[in-house]
């Protein structure tokens, strides 16, 4: 019964200490190529971020959408286009809070 309160308590930890939904978000395989396009080509509008990928442009401006409302895409609305890049900042900052968090939890 002990051991399985700590495995029920090292997944609560775990939970606790990984944002998964941002992870998720960030590496679904298209969010991924989207994301691999604007590190190499900068800032860029729906159109031509569409215009590289298979997908129809609908179901691109919701993967970039979902980006943007977890922080991983900053958007900017510029006369009638809408551009995105990266969030390179909080991008880091996710991965350098997730690692510290998981060494704390491997040092208990």
């Amino acid at each position: 019964m002990e051991n399985q309160n700590n495995i029920l308590e090292c997944g609560q930890n775990l939970e606790e200490s990984i944002d998964f939904e941002f992870y998720k978000t960030l590496f679904d395989p298209v969010r991924s190529e989207i994301l691999k396009f604007l590190a190499t080509q900068g800032k860029k509008n729906i159109t031509e971020i569409a215009k590289n990928f298979t997908q129809d442009r609908s179901v691109i401006s919701r993967h970039l959408e979902l980006m943007n409302r977890y922080g991983i895409l900053n958007k900017e609305k510029q006369n009638r286009s809408t551009f995105y890049e990266l969030n390179k900042e909080l991008i880091l900052e996710k991965f350098e809070v997730t690692t510290s968090n998981l060494k704390r939890l491997i040092q208990q």
